[in-house]
């Protein structure tokens, strides 16, 4: 017990409370049952220290374990870590990487079940994040989800403007007023230009030299050792899963036809479309389906990287467009729905269409149609219905 509180205690001594996640002021923390969900990076472990710091300082009565500890592999140490916790007086659990532990869901079942007036909040990856309906808890748990940091968060942090989030409807009914007010406080362009190579990944900071280093081992962490720890594949579909990546990454945005996926994989469209939701689940790729004229679903799709900073990681030359095409279905993904349209357009929250371009695209189609906008990546500020992309980073 004694090296668990060191640890925690050692760790709570780093932890900087200057600047806090959007999801910190979100979350419900009067909850008995928490889960926090997110991709590798953006800064789950930091949410949990952050609270433990802010609300239980040095008290005894707050502990962070983090389940990926080798003491943790037998499986009555958690049971009895607990335990001593909780006779010492200990009445609210952190658990940190979840997913490294066999059967966790049953095990947080058993915690909760056991100790009725303790509090739980764990911290568990996007690869189970769709499971979180099935988790048996009698609906007891809020469950919540952490994203890459926003550009507005990017602005905070770096410390050149304070905004409060605008909600996506604020936005698009008074763009111009908000970028403007935006471009009389700073120079946005070499601002934004630097959050899209590295402004997504709160630890970029911690060591600036070593990020791309360290995106690719997270990358390559969520494949070797997250998937297989959640996920039963034997090594021909896991060798076939880490071919798949980096076919996607190559070719992105286009997404080559299922035929010619099954074809090379030796698969059926059943065991390739699971192996595109492993893809989707691990937080490193968005596919979108495109949606027909007639509202239906074609079979065609798009691929986009999570982010901007994994394409500048592994690609250093992109088409401008394609750059504000990713930031574009992020931001937007975050903090809403996204659908990709026909013709290459997108629609959010199945009110407003976007069209995706630079400042040299003609954007005359959709110029009286009601509730479009031109989301263009390049252009300096709002004219219009045309919003220069880095704007829609504002709104979570």
């Amino acid at each position: 017990m004694d090296m668990f509180w060191l640890n925690h205690e050692q760790l709570l001594k780093g932890v900087n409370l200057g600047f806090q996640r959007y999801l910190s002021r979100q979350v419900k923390w009067d909850r008995r049952l928490i889960g926090i969900f997110g991709a590798k990076g953006v800064g789950k472990t930091t949410l949990l220290l952050q609270r433990i710091k802010l609300a239980y300082g040095d008290s005894h009565e707050a502990l962070y374990l983090p389940l990926d500890n080798i003491w943790f592999q037998e499986r009555c140490m958690l049971s009895e870590t607990v335990r001593q916790f909780y006779e010492e007086g200990g009445r609210h659990l952190f658990l940190d990487n979840v997913h490294r532990y066999g059967s966790w869901v049953q095990a947080i079942e058993c915690l909760h079940d056991d100790y009725p007036d303790m509090q739980i909040v764990f911290a568990a990856p996007l690869l189970v994040e769709g499971e979180k309906t099935e988790m048996p808890f009698d609906g007891k748990g809020d469950w919540y989800t952490l994203h890459t940091m926003s550009f507005r968060e990017y602005l905070s942090y770096e410390g050149a403007l304070d905004l409060k989030p605008v909600p996506l409807d604020e936005l698009l009914l008074n763009h111009a007023e908000v970028t403007q007010q935006v471009m009389d406080e700073i120079n946005i362009v070499p601002i934004f230009r630097n959050y899209l190579e590295h402004g997504c990944y709160p630890f970029y900071w911690e060591d600036p030299d070593a990020f791309n280093f360290r995106l690719q081992d997270l990358m390559r962490d969520s494949v070797d050792v997250d998937l297989p720890a959640i996920r039963q594949m034997n090594n021909a579909v896991f060798r076939k899963m880490k071919q798949l990546l980096i076919q996607l990454a190559k070719e992105a945005p286009e997404f080559p036809r299922m035929q010619v996926l099954t074809s090379k994989y030796e698969m059926d469209n059943t065991q390739m479309h699971k192996l595109l939701d492993y893809v989707k689940e691990m937080g490193v790729f968005r596919i979108l389906q495109v949606r027909k004229e007639d509202g239906g679903l074609a079979r065609s799709y798009r691929s986009f990287l999570a982010n901007t900073n994994l394409m500048a990681s592994l690609f250093r030359e992109m088409e401008r467009i394609y750059w504000g095409e990713t930031f574009f279905v992020d931001q937007m993904s975050n903090c809403g729905t996204v659908e990709l349209l026909h013709n290459g357009d997108y629609r959010v929250n199945e009110k407003y269409t976007f069209m995706i371009g630079d400042p040299l695209m003609d954007y005359e189609r959709i110029k009286n149609v009601e509730n479009a906008f031109a989301a263009i990546h390049g252009q300096p500020k709002s004219v219009g219905n045309k919003i220069p992309v880095w704007a829609l980073g504002l709104c979570y």
